[in-house]
């Protein structure tokens, strides 16, 4: 009888945590004042998506790419390439209420 119910204690433990499996889900940086996601796509690479708001300026996702980049790779030498998101010289003057793509990146760690 005691067994079974710490197996169902242990079972009820285990069905209520909330584990992250590569960290998918949408995470918030407070510093930055940025959303991002983060993928790990195995051999030192990961994708890192920085979602644009209304609020949020290119240069603070860019910004923020390259400072996660840093601390996901733990040292320089890291490698960016850009897939989508990169905002115009005069994107802003030319069409004002233009929602501006998420900043979207693979980054590959120096092995």
């Amino acid at each position: 009888m005691r067994l079974v119910a710490i197996v169902c204690m242990v079972f009820l433990l285990l069905a209520c945590s909330n584990t992250a499996i590569n960290n998918e889900h949408p995470q918030w940086d407070f510093d930055h004042n940025v959303q991002f996601q983060q993928k790990d796509l195995g051999d030192n690479r990961y994708y890192i998506k920085v979602v644009s708001t209304s609020k949020t300026r290119f240069s603070q996702l860019a910004t923020f790419l390259m400072r996660k980049s840093l601390n996901i790779c733990q040292s320089y030498g890291f490698k960016i390439e850009v897939l989508k998101g990169v905002e115009g010289f005069n994107d802003r003057r030319s069409f004002p209420n233009l929602i501006m793509d998420s900043l979207a990146a693979n980054v590959e760690c120096k092995s």
